[in-house]
């Protein structure tokens, strides 16, 4: 092998371990932030998920990859327990895995779900987890001032599911983005409204649900059977 040839193969190779061994350094310095940043993302989605139920701790079905996190909440309705049960489960979209929350009651109704990742596109899938504001250019400045509240509120696309039944084949109708006016009709059909141009998205969310309802179903009625 000439010299010509080995200096840029030795440079190359020098290169190649020094971004591999900045890039695990990076990773292991960014974890904990990411791990932090993940725990309060799903803390959130809990109290969205679980309206009103007191989650307890998280539960684990399985290890690595066949891994099911899941969690049983509580609350006190006329003297009695009522639970109800979150679990995390993905699919796969259009650009990558959908990973969600859902909350469901005793009978299989969905309570609230909360989408904690996603890479769909820009204003088509990504429109899952984005939230229309009302707010208005002025109305920054007093936000930033104290005198006006940060609205909270969950996008349309994920406050559709609520009232679903998990148990049941959730349908996909194109009409338009979801008000509460058309609530009732979509109810009755167990039936969402697509984001216009993004159905994958919509079909990934509903997949998701459908297998990690019918995984939960099966924890719980091992537990059961105990």
């Amino acid at each position: 092998m000439s010299a010509g040839i080995i200096k840029p193969s030795l440079i190359l190779t020098v290169t190649a371990f020094v971004a591999a061994f900045a890039l695990s350094h990076v990773n292991k310095i960014t974890a904990p932030a990411i791990a932090r940043q993940t725990a309060d993302r799903e803390r959130e989605a809990l109290s969205v998920v679980l309206p009103g139920f007191a989650a307890g701790n998280e539960k684990t079905d399985g290890s690595g990859d066949n891994a099911f996190r899941y969690w049983e909440g509580e609350k006190n309705v006329d003297d009695a327990a009522v639970k109800a049960y979150a679990f995390i489960t993905s699919s796969p979209g259009y650009s990558g895995d959908v990973k969600s929350m859902v909350g469901v009651d005793s009978e299989g109704k969905i309570l609230g779900i909360y989408i904690i990742e996603q890479s769909e596109t820009p204003g088509l899938g990504a429109r899952a987890a984005e939230i229309a504001s009302s707010r208005t250019i002025w109305d920054i400045g007093k936000i930033l001032s104290g005198k006006l509240k940060e609205e909270k509120t969950h996008p349309w696309f994920q406050r559709q599911f609520a009232g679903l039944s998990a148990g049941e084949k959730i349908k996909i109708e194109k009409a338009g983005d979801w008000t509460p006016a058309k609530e009732q009709a979509l109810l009755e059909k167990n039936a969402i409204t697509a984001i216009t141009g993004a159905t994958i998205t919509g079909r990934a969310v509903i997949a998701g649900i459908e297998k990690g309802y019918e995984r939960l179903r099966y924890v719980l009625g091992r537990e059961a059977a105990q």
